[in-house]
Formats: C-alpha cells, structure tokens, sequence
C-alpha cells in the first residue's frame, strides 16, 4: 500500500469535518512503573459525541477473559471508562513485561463516529494520549522520543524509570520487524528483528537505561499488516535524582509515514527551564527520506541526511514557529508547564484539519487549561463553543511568520469556564483549524494533546482473493469527488480482476491518493468430467477429487469426495480448498428404462 499527498493551489483539505473521529480505535497501553503511591493509576478512556448518540465497546479481542464493556452514550456527551472500577484491569493493559508477546491490546468501536483519548492519570506522572482511529495505523513508523532530559532515578520515587514503545496488531500472523538505534533490552543496536503477533497482541520495547542518549529515537518500525504504536517516556526529569523538580510522563500514539507531511506549525507551551523562565519547549524533527532539508519560517537551518535521522530545535523568545521541510516528516514536540514535562505529535498543515472538534477536559483539581489553535487567515472570527461556557474570538490570533500573512494562531493559557468532564464542541463556520490541549499546573503535572485531523486515505493493505470473486474498495463517503483508475467516480467500487487499483479523493484542489494491488490465489476448480448415462437398476460414482478441505454435495447434504447414486437428475457439489477459496460444477445423471422383456414365442 502507497499513500500520496498533493497540495495545489495552497488550498487544504479535510478527509471528514470532524477532528480525530473515528468509529474504530486500536491502542497498545504503555507500561509506567506503579511504585510511591501507584504512578500508574488511575487509567482512563474518554470519549466524547458529536451530534449523534453513539453506542460504544472497549474489548482485549486477544484476551477472551476481558468481557467486553459496551455503554450508550447521548449526542454531544462524554463517557469515561474507568480501567480500575469495578475491576482493577491495570496489570492486563499496560504492556509489561517487555521482550514478550501479550495479549493486552484494546479496542474501541463505536456505532457512530467518537473522539477518544487514554489518560495516565496519576496526579504526579500524567499524561494523555490521543487515540487517531485509522490515522494511527500503518505499516512502516518511525518512533519520536526526546533525547534531552532522564528517565527520574529519584529513590522516593522508587528508582529507576525508563522509556518505552509498544506495538499493537490489527489482524492476526502480523509479522513486525523492528530496527532499534540504540540497545534495548533484549536486542542490539541497530539489529532488525522480527515477531509475530496476532489480532489484539501487544509487544514492547524498553530501554536499558535513563540517559537521553539511551532513548530509541529514530527506532523504524515495519509490519506486513496494519499495526498501532504508543510510546512513553516514564517520570523524565531535568535531572536524574534532584529532588526540587517533580518528574513527569511524555507519551502519545504515533502516526504513520503515510500521515507525515512537510508543512507544520508549533505553538510554545509553557514549559520552563528548572530555576529559570526561560522555556524548555522543543520539538524533534524525525525524517524517513535521505537529504531532507528543514527551514523555520522560511530560513534553512539543516539537513537530515539519513532515513531514522533527526533534528531538534530549542524554542527561544519565539511563540510559535512555521516548519517546511523538502519531504515528509513527522514532528514531535515536548513542552508542558512550568517544569513538568509533556508531549504531543503535531499534525502538518497541508492537506489537514477539522471544521469540528470535540474534547473533554478530565477532571484536574487546581490545573491551569490551554488551548492551541491555528487556522488560516480569515477564519479566526468564525469560532463557535458549545457550551458557551468560553469564548474563542479573533482577537486571541497572531500571524505565524514565516506563512506569508497565510496563518494565524492561539495560544490561549490559564483559561477560566473550561469545565471538567464536559463534552466540548468547537466548530469554524469558515473553513479547517487544528486544536490542541495543554494543561496542569507548577508542581507535579501536565497533559499535552492534538485532537486534530491527519490526511490520510486507506484503502487498506494488498489483498489476496478467491478466483472470480469479488472484493469491496471503499474511500470512504462525504468528499467533494473521487476518480477511480477503472474510471468510477462513487466511494466505493467491487473489484473481481488482479492488478493494481487506485483512487483519487478531491476536494478544494487538493488531492489524496491511494494504491492496493489485488491478487488471485491459484485457481483450483473442481471437474465432474462429462454427464453419466446409466441403466435402471445400476449406480453412478461421482468423484470431486482428492486434496480439497470440505465437500458438500447437492441434493443429500453429503460431504466427503465421493457420491454414489442411482436416481436421475442434476447433481452439484462445492469445495473448499486450503486458501477458503470455493468452486462447484454440476453434473447430470441420466437413467435409462430397461427394455421390456421379449415376448417368448410359442411354436
């Protein structure tokens, strides 16, 4: 599978006009160390409506002990999966212990399309991941950390803390392969190796030590099958073991290479260097492609010169940057509050957003919540909440350098009237914008999200079918237009012919496109050879032929090779072959009348 992005004429496009909503979530729980007071508790899933009702399921499809939890939930509402209540399920999600294959992988459906996101909520180890339905699948990643700060050796906090990432598998024999830049436990640098998970199944890599330099930035990850991946970055800290700094979870599920793009722009949190006010915020800036060149807001600044390579950038007395690059690449930025640390992938700006987004604020005793938006200019005064329990107007906007006037951007912080545990609908009557959230407060945490929409367009991996079959492409509904490579233009088409299928989905001029090569497994049909003419009293042996799994024969209900008869008619019989492949023929026994006996003459 290939996906492609295309911008043209410096328009954007929206896959829906919805923020991350998807009605199918995949997520891998990421392992943080329980000791001094449970850092790994409480976990949550929080899931919001649009203006549809949605009845919604959290299952472990690979643990068949985890009763699915299926709750209903009103339009415009939120829900939150409590993952310790009435059942403590803390030790079958997080993924632990690494180097081994576990049966932890979650799964949420939805009967209408839900934003969700998973909360570590520990008052002093939090952070939130949001959960990107189909864009957060994929099957070639490269996995962001950074490599500034420790993983916490502060002994009150019951030692050594370390770095993660976890892999989840959407469909089962998924074979992943994995490359890690540096020695994690069990593997070597730079050593690819390979494990196969089946649906639900969750595998994670883990650190050897605490160092920045310890921390598998740049690690590529592969798969023949979809896949998800979640990274974390437990207690990092500005320091080892000092005391005076409380350290804090940076994690996030992370996007695929087919959802990179080379357009983004950064908004600075409020993340402080320790005993100073100068600001900790970076961003790291990983590429897939050789000879990738970056600039913020419009001037060169380097070249990422290999594949898994990286790039980080120091925010200074600057708000906001605008990052190009010469090819895609995927931006993950570490801010937060005061000195507790968070992190948040970026979504880029081309061919990106959401006209509508919903998001709930967890319920923080004493945090300060910020938002981040931008849009493109023009459309900061068409902002609408609901509840109006706050308002977003044009007068919080700035222009983002470096866009030539094109963006323009907010960095709303300590807002007052964001209620916690309340569905929060934001909507742009004038085009696409990008949302994050940002909050927690100066001594123990904060929490750092993007709720945004990603481009992207799946048609799903390469599929193999049965001979004369036929098999469904969908697109998906709701875009401007869409052109097939058979020449159709609805959403979805049923293809029955080998090859190599595409689709372009239009709208505003810009274009996402996307590849699937379909194959024919070898064709064993079944031969009954030539109709059979018998005499009244005699029988007739059908033979279907040896090496097929099942055989139904018609009429009898028989399933075995052979059939034996004596009663005229037509007779079909269909098989199944070893790839679930089905072929029937039919065949006609004729039977004959005997003569009647000669009359015996008398002379």
């Amino acid at each position: 599978m290939r996906n492609f992005l295309l911008l043209l004429a410096g328009l954007i496009l929206t896959i829906n006009g919805f923020s991350q909503s998807d009605t199918e979530f995949w997520f891998a729980g990421p392992e943080n160390e329980s000791n001094n007071g449970l850092r790994d508790r409480p976990l949550y899933i929080r899931v919001a409506t649009f203006n549809l009702p949605a009845t919604v399921t959290l299952s472990q499809p690979a643990r068949p002990q985890f009763t699915p939890i299926t709750v209903d939930i009103n339009a415009n509402s939120t829900y939150t999966f409590d993952l310790q209540y009435p059942t403590d399920f803390t030790d079958v999600i997080e993924t632990k212990p690494q180097n081994q294959v576990l049966n932890y992988g979650l799964k949420l459906t939805s009967t209408n399309p839900i934003t969700a996101y998973y909360e570590q909520s520990s008052s002093s180890n939090p952070d939130i991941f949001t959960l990107k339905g189909r864009n957060a699948l994929g099957t070639r990643f490269i996995v962001p950390f950074q490599t500034t700060y420790y993983n916490s050796q502060r002994t009150d906090l019951g030692g050594t803390k370390f770095s993660w990432f976890v892999v989840v598998a959407t469909e089962d024999n998924t074979h992943v392969t994995i490359k890690p830049t540096v020695a994690i436990e069990g593997h070597a640098a730079n050593v690819p190796f390979t494990v196969t998970l089946n649906k639900g199944q969750t595998y994670a890599c883990r650190s050897i030590g605490q160092s920045p330099a310890e921390h598998a930035a740049g690690t590529l990850i592969t798969s023949d099958k979809p896949i998800a991946v979640t990274t974390n970055d437990d207690s990092v800290c500005q320091c080892q073991s000092c005391t005076n700094i409380g350290p804090d979870l940076i994690g996030d599920q992370i996007i695929s290479y087919n959802v990179f793009g080379k357009e983004h722009i950064i908004v600075k949190g409020y993340f402080t260097v320790s005993g100073s006010s100068q600001s900790a915020d970076r961003i790291y800036v990983f590429a897939d492609s050789a000879n990738t060149a970056l600039y913020i807001n419009g001037t060169y600044v380097s070249t990422i010169n290999n594949p898994g390579e990286f790039y980080t950038y120091n925010f200074g007395d600057e708000n906001v940057i605008y990052l190009s690059a010469s090819k895609p690449v995927e931006v993950f930025h570490m801010s937060g509050y005061n000195q507790q640390p968070a992190g948040a992938v970026i979504p880029p700006i081309e061919c990106t957003g959401s006209n509508e987004i919903v998001f709930t604020r967890s319920s923080v005793t004493g945090s300060q919540f910020g938002l981040i938006l931008f849009t493109r200019s023009g459309n900061q005064g068409s902002f609408s909440v609901n509840p109006p329990t706050f308002t977003i107007s044009s007068s919080n906007f700035q222009t983002v350098p470096g866009t030539a006037g094109e963006w323009v951007y907010a960095r709303m912080g300590n807002m007052s009237g964001v209620n916690s545990n309340t569905a929060y609908r934001i909507s742009n009557s004038s085009g696409l914008f990008h949302l994050g959230v940002l909050y927690g407060n100066s001594s123990n945490n904060a929490r750092y999200g993007f709720f945004s929409n990603f481009a992207s367009l799946n048609l799903g991996p390469d599929r193999t079918i049965c001979y004369g079959d036929s098999t469904y492409l969908d697109a998906g509904a709701g875009r401007e237009s869409y052109l097939w490579s058979t020449g159709e233009t609805t959403s979805s088409i049923w293809v029955k012919d080998a090859g190599t299928y595409w689709v372009d989905v239009t709208e505003n001029l810009c274009i996402l496109s996307d590849t699937i090569i379909i194959s024919h497994y070898p064709s064993t049909p079944v031969n009954l050879g030539q109709d059979v003419e018998i005499c009244e009293g005699q029988t007739a042996t059908f033979d279907a032929g040896a090496g097929y799994v099942n055989y139904l024969w018609v009429p009898g209900n028989v399933h075995d090779q052979y059939y034996t008869t004596g009663t005229a008619g037509t007779y079909s019989v269909t098989v199944e072959d070893e790839n679930g492949c089905h072929y029937t023929d039919t065949i006609q026994l004729t039977v004959h009348p005997l003569p009647p006996p000669k009359p015996i003459k008398h002379n």
